[in-house]
């Protein structure tokens, strides 16, 4: 009997880009909040791509099409978390390789998107990196939940910048990312505090934008002029926003 798979036949290609294009767009819940990762891949992607290698390619169009459309399903955002529709996606693969979990191997897994769809998808997972950036995101992106997250704190409060808060009985994982996040902030806010003076409205800024910059060569001049490519921070259809330049001549001297 020839072993295909699903994906050496076809794939529902048009779909899942589609998905994977909207899913850039996606912060509250998605992996690529906790690091910067410069090549990573679709969950959307990852998770397609995963079901349809671990399962048959289908005997008649008929099932073919049935399983396109399931992908193209599987692969939206908000199913990330649909129990029914993954739980399927788990017994279509189990019942392929006779009731057992298939083993799943990513040897340059960066930021673990393969690995974790493969986790979802319910196989055994197994992530290899050599980047200990990598390594590190991997860890709590695969591992950490999975270890952590049935432990509860023990400690009935926590003082944090918002006060003191209860804490005793919330899951372990969350308690001390809130824990140490805090302490990080706190002590960064030590260290280089001043260099984030707040604004007059009272709002601190989180960033600067720096400019190299050149004298004037008028000798009747002489102020030191930004070189600066554009002056748009925020240039879309509902929201735009650009730096103004003022000059004071009397001062010699350019604000923004």
């Amino acid at each position: 009997m020839k072993d295909r798979r699903l994906i050496e036949v076809n794939f529902p290609l048009k779909e899942v880009s589609e998905e994977s294009v909207r899913e850039k767009n996606i912060r509250q819940g998605h992996i690529s909040t906790l690091h910067i990762w410069w090549a990573r891949r679709p969950l959307a992607a990852s998770r397609a791509t995963a079901y349809a290698a671990l399962i048959p390619a289908p005997d008649n169009d008929d099932e073919l099409k049935e399983k396109l459309e399931f992908i193209a399903k599987l692969s939206k955002w908000e199913n990330s978390l649909n129990e029914q529709l993954i739980e399927k996606a788990r017994k279509d693969i189990r019942d392929f390789f006779n009731g057992k979990a298939p083993k799943v191997l990513d040897c340059f897994a960066g930021g673990g998107s393969i690995p974790l769809e493969a986790l979802r998808l319910g196989c055994e997972t197994y992530a290899l990196e050599y980047n200990p950036v990598a390594v590190l995101i991997l860890k709590a992106v695969l591992e950490y939940p999975q270890k952590y997250s049935q432990a509860r704190a023990e400690d009935p409060k926590q003082t944090t910048l918002a006060g003191e808060v209860q804490t005793k009985g919330i899951p372990r994982l969350l308690y001390d990312v809130k824990r140490w996040g805090e302490w990080v902030l706190n002590e960064a806010r030590k260290e280089i505090g001043r260099f984030y003076p707040p604004d007059p409205d009272g709002s601190i800024p989180v960033g600067y934008i720096w400019a190299r910059t050149i004298k004037c060569q008028n000798p009747s001049c002489g102020a030191e002029v930004p070189l600066m490519k554009q002056f748009w921070l925020a240039k879309k259809k509902d929201k735009k926003i650009a730096l103004k330049m003022l000059v004071d001549k009397e001062r010699k001297r350019i604000d923004f």
